[in-house]
């Protein structure tokens, strides 16, 4: 079990690692200018690139937003980004806990749709 803390402008994170999941505590705003730094730090250092033999790497995420107080488009798409990103290498990414303000907005924009056609994995934990 592990824990490690990162840092973007109006963000922060960090990770709760176990070996049955990975959880991102993020803190502040997904905006532009912390999205770049955000999807790079998710896709490079939480998802695992490969899946070799007696390695132990994460099968799930999640991404606790309780303390995420604001989402603009730029970071709704780097949500949309990571958690793509982690289909593609097989990996659960559960988004939960979002606050009231930031609900509104992902079902606004109907991404709670396409989190939750493609597995389920939205919601509150």
């Amino acid at each position: 079990m592990g824990a490690n803390a990162f840092r973007a402008p109006g963000l922060r994170f960090e990770l709760v690692e176990t070996a049955e999941e990975t959880t991102v505590h993020c803190h502040g705003k997904i905006t532009a200018e912390s999205a770049e730094f955000f999807q790079s730090e998710i896709r490079d250092r939480v998802i695992p690139t490969s899946r070799g033999k007696g390695v132990d790497v994460t099968h799930r995420i999640v991404l606790d937003l309780s303390q995420v107080t604001f989402i603009d488009s730029t970071g709704l798409g780097a949500l949309l980004s990571v958690w793509t990103a982690a289909q593609r290498r097989a990996v659960d990414l559960e988004i939960t806990n979002l606050s009231p303000r930031v609900e509104k907005l992902v079902n606004l924009t109907k991404l709670d749709q396409v989190f939750n056609k493609m597995k389920g994995l939205f919601g509150s934990k």
